[in-house]
């Protein structure tokens, strides 16, 4: 039992850090990997199991849902169980469920064990941030999350072809299977590597979690007209959305502590990771849809740009993470947001406007684009970590990882909605990513005056 954090009596030497840094990394990089390697296998899944792709796409839809209500009450489960073991729990989870969805021969059970595999994944990633800022300084911190943006971006990337190559071999469970041997291996690493540590112990807020995917699940519903819009059902999701808020703003132990937020930079770092990943998610959503369609593009061809734009992102995230220190995360988070607007309009231009359909120009514009979403994302997630104390890591780690979520659940239902009018995506992309060259614009000119008035308080 604890009252106060406990975090680990000295500094890990170089050696064990690196080998904490390779578990959490083995891990967390089995989550965008099956977040993308199974959109390649929903046909042969919806075909295996003789149901529509519409049905077979809930797959990918209560992935997303999952990940994004569960990761605060995951935050706030690491914080008080222990970093370490929330960490191995996550992974064990991920590993029971991929096992779970090899054998399941009804759509509803592997329904279930998806969702449990995304309970899995939702647990375990903010174990791994809060276990690299509880064990790195500062600026360790920025190198280990940009290597680890680095391998999940590429993790991201590979997905498809990963995807491609395992359903070759003869069935699509192979998909899930994939996941077992290095799941088995990263538990055992994390039982010899990772030092536990534990944050404030609270309560657990379950109700709160559950209203916040009963809020999600409902938007995302009346927003793809799965349910019909009407003034009962707004009424109704309205009043769920003030409930939950009003649970937190009462309860003692809040699932998101509203009092994070009065930190400007917390609050700007998690507004930003929203903006960007909506803008990420529709690029690498919308693209291949137009491509193929209006372009005539093989699906070979669209996954080998896509790779160009993922592996883009991912080095200049890294990169993006080694010049913070130099030029400031405000600086890199506006460069990115100022990138985005300018590879916004060329997408519009090159493929709107001008008919291009030259594959160097496409590539060159998504290694643009790449960068784009890529050089401040680091930035981003320390910038909002490093606004609260050591011992609220977990708690930070998952209001973050959530509003990232919630970014790539917006962007999937507006490509949903407009994929027949990539005008409007298009827009949306350059309007959003404006908002956030603002809001830092904004963020910078508050610190200044608060910084001019503590310096007249000191001179007064």
């Amino acid at each position: 039992m604890w009252s106060r954090s406990m975090e680990p009596k000295e500094p890990l030497s170089f050696s064990r850090r690196n080998l904490l840094l390779l578990t959490v990394m083995m891990g967390t990089i089995l989550v965008p990997i099956n977040s993308t390697m199974i959109s390649i296998g929903l046909t042969s899944m919806a075909q295996d199991l003789h149901v529509s792709i519409a049905s077979i796409a809930w797959l990918v839809t209560i992935y997303l849902l999952i990940m994004a209500s569960i990761q605060p009450l995951s935050g706030k489960l690491n914080d008080t169980w222990g970093r370490k073991r929330t960490f191995i729990a996550g992974a064990s989870l991920f590993l029971v469920a991929s096992v779970g969805c090899i054998a399941s021969d009804q759509l509803l059970w592997l329904i279930v064990f998806r969702a449990i595999q995304a309970m899995g994944g939702a647990v375990m990633y903010p174990a791994a941030t809060a276990l690299i800022r509880v064990n790195t300084s500062d600026r360790g911190m920025t190198h280990a999350f940009g290597i680890l943006s680095l391998v999940t971006g590429l993790g991201a990337a590979v997905g498809p072809l990963l995807g491609a190559a395992l359903i070759g071999l003869g069935s699509w469970r192979w998909l899930f299977g994939v996941n077992v041997p290095v799941m088995l291996a990263c538990i055992a690493l994390a039982f010899v590597a990772v030092p536990e540590s534990h944050g404030k112990r609270t309560r657990i807020d379950w109700g709160g979690s559950g209203l916040l995917l009963g809020v999600l699940l409902g938007g995302v519903l009346m927003l793809t007209g799965e349910v019909q819009v009407s003034v009962y059902a707004v009424i109704g999701w309205t009043l769920l959305v003030g409930w939950f808020a009003l649970r937190q703003k009462k309860t003692e132990y809040p699932l998101i502590p509203f009092v994070f937020f009065r930190k400007v930079r917390f609050t700007v770092g998690n507004v930003s990771i929203l903006l960007s990943n909506f803008v990420m998610y529709a690029t690498i959503l919308t693209l291949p849809i137009f491509l193929r369609q209006r372009q005539d593009m093989s699906l070979q061809e669209i996954g080998l740009l896509l790779l160009v734009f993922s592996i883009s992102m991912s080095v200049c995230s890294w990169l993006g993470s080694a010049a913070a220190t130099r030029v400031g995360k405000p600086a890199l988070i506006g460069l990115g947001f100022g990138m985005n607007i300018v590879s916004s309009m060329f997408y519009w231009l090159i493929l709107r406007v001008w008919m291009v359909q030259d594959a160097w120009i496409f590539s060159a514009l998504l290694i643009f684009g790449g960068a784009s979403a890529g050089v401040g994302i680091v930035s981003m997630q320390t910038m909002s970590l490093e606004s609260v104390p050591r011992e609220d890591a977990g708690s930070a780690s998952g209001i973050y990882s959530t509003f990232r979520y919630v970014g790539s659940i917006l962007s999937s239902v507006a490509v949903a909605l407009f994929y027949h009018q990539v005008d409007v995506i298009f827009f949306a992309m350059a309007s959003l990513s404006a908002i956030g060259a603002l809001l830092i614009v904004v963020t910078q000119v508050i610190e200044q005056v608060g910084v001019r008035s503590s310096v007249v308080d000191d001179k007064a």
